[in-house]
């Protein structure tokens, strides 16, 4: 499908939004997850899915209570198998926003960005990550899956975070060029940009970092953090951004129309500017934060996918 604007009406709860494919593919990337690894009518399904099926955003659930649900998950476009907090599992999984690695891993990378974890090992730097969400009240969630073993929670966005450190500065200029084509406004990108290519030559030398020791620490604390097991293999085909507010992607939509040929990576970019916006009071340090989490976003992107994953933004119309 080319480039361009299709607008989806869906009931009168949700807002009226449009849909447009940025890129055909980033263009950059050495992961394994390809947007051709589909037939081509599978691939059609996804794309008349996210460019005109009504029900392609579904509201942020809320609790028992009725107040809106503030954690997060990841992008990933598996399905869910479980769902479990410390103490308790869960019967059914409800609709939360969605950023690569959930809120720890981008409040780490804004850490990174705003140079505030110079000296930490990268275990460290989300551990301080995770304390700061936790004094700031900042409600967050994550996700393992069934293939989980030895130093790795199941989560690429975590488990390959160093990784992913060196591939925001191996793709750096494709990055910046993915950046200016997201945002009018890049201010601070090139102190940004110092302060990762700094961190990435400290943690060089530190090689004991662990993703599930990450993931112990988002658990094994006093606001018991759920935590949604995955299953299945990755098929994800496309990258859509969700820019409406308090709404996010039917991954599940993808999976049932395909019959679970494909799926789909999401990213609530609303989450991110939340995510930015509580950690830091000062506006420039926003931005910075915010563009500090578009690297890490896009240099996952580029460690787990081939860099061939059609990108669009869904906007309200």
């Amino acid at each position: 499908m080319s480039a361009g604007q299709v607008s989806a009406t869906t009931d009168s709860k949700t807002p009226s939004f449009k849909v447009r494919r940025i890129v055909k593919g980033f263009e950059f990337g050495h992961g394994s997850i390809s947007g051709l690894a589909a037939d081509h009518k599978t691939l059609q399904l996804v794309d008349d899915a996210i460019h005109s099926h009504k029900d392609l955003l579904v509201p942020i659930d809320r609790d028992n209570t009725g107040k809106l649900l503030t954690d997060d998950g990841c992008g990933d476009g598996r399905e869910v198998l479980t769902i479990f907090s410390l103490d308790q599992t869960y019967k059914r999984s409800l609709n939360r926003s969605k950023v690569f690695g959930g809120s720890a891993t981008m409040a780490t990378a804004s850490a990174i960005g705003l140079g505030e974890a110079s000296g930490q090992s990268l275990n460290a730097a989300f551990e301080n990550s995770i304390k700061t969400l936790d004094a700031k009240d900042m409600d967050f969630g994550a996700h393992t899956d069934e293939h989980m073993h030895g130093k790795n929670c199941g989560c690429g966005a975590i488990d390959k975070a160093p990784q992913i450190l060196f591939a925001s500065l191996k793709y750096e200029m494709p990055i910046r060029g993915a950046i200016t084509l997201l945002l009018d406004q890049v201010a601070g990108l090139n102190e940004v940009y110092a302060n990762f290519r700094a961190y990435v030559q400290q943690i060089a030398a530190d090689p004991d970092y662990s993703g599930k020791a990450v993931m112990d620490l988002i658990l094994n604390n006093k606001h018991s953090r759920i935590v949604k097991q995955l299953g299945g293999e990755h098929k994800e085909c496309r990258i859509v951004l969700n820019t409406v507010r308090d709404y996010t992607v039917n991954q599940k939509l993808i999976r049932e129309m395909t019959k679970d040929k494909a799926q789909i990576f999401a990213v609530d970019v609303w989450r991110m500017q939340d995510i930015a916006g509580k950690l830091y009071g000062e506006k420039s340090a926003q931005q910075r934060a915010f563009l500090s989490e578009l690297i890490y976003t896009l240099a996952t992107a580029a460690v787990l996918t081939k860099g061939d994953l059609p990108v669009d933004v869904v906007e309200a119309a």
